[in-house]
């Protein structure tokens, strides 16, 4: 998935503007409980909040600022630079999840339809359903409560000096975990889950991680 420069997403921001879509510089965005939108929302520093029973036909973008979904919520894309992202129970997204820096955390029965992107942050998935691939660079991922990705886990190349991989609870990854960088940095722990594809560039261990 290519990824967008800071600068980007500004130039993103000016076009946007005048568009329809929610759009900001200096501001977050709060949307109550049951609110419908038929464009998007973007600022450039601050954050995105979007209450239970939402409906958002675009995107949701920020460069500096976090992204919060509530629960049976449905919305398109949700990119941010800076920050992390939270998704509620019975949410749908349709279209990917990216962040630069941040964790991402999808909470039960959620569905995205496309990928889950990040470089720096861990990526949490509790009952929840990614369609295409997972991806990300530095932090620890756990699958739980039935959670499933339905392509491939991919850690890229990275500075951390370990990653780990947690699947539990019948959780579910259809495709490979494809490791790219030294074959001792991560470590998969089956201790209650499935890897339907191979496992490339990691160790696997039956059980769960150790106590830190």
């Amino acid at each position: 998935m290519k990824r967008l420069s800071c600068a980007t997403w500004i130039g993103i921001a000016i076009l946007l503007i005048g568009s329809g879509c929610g759009v900001g510089v200096n501001r977050s965005f709060d949307l109550d409980d049951g609110e419908t939108r038929s464009g998007g929302l973007m600022t450039v520093n601050g954050s995105l909040t979007i209450g239970t029973d939402c409906r958002i036909g675009g995107d949701c973008r920020t460069v500096n600022g976090r992204i919060e979904v509530g629960d049976r919520s449905t919305v398109k894309g949700l990119q941010t630079v800076n920050g992390r992202v939270e998704i509620g129970s019975n949410v749908t997204v349709d279209g990917d999840v990216v962040t630069v820096n941040g964790r991402v955390e999808v909470d039960s029965a959620s569905e995205i339809a496309g990928d889950v992107t990040t470089v720096n942050g861990d990526v949490d998935l509790i009952g929840a359903t990614v369609q295409g691939s997972v991806s990300l660079s530095n932090g620890d991922v756990l699958l739980d409560a039935g959670a499933r990705i339905g392509r491939d886990l991919e850690i890229n190349g990275g500075d951390s000096p370990r990653v780990e991989i947690v699947l539990r609870g019948n959780s579910v990854i259809a495709g490979d975990v494809r490791v790219s960088g030294p074959d001792d940095r991560v470590v998969v722990y089956l201790e209650n889950g499935t890897i339907e594809g191979r496992v490339r560039g990691a160790s696997v261990v039956e059980g769960p991680p150790p106590r830190r």
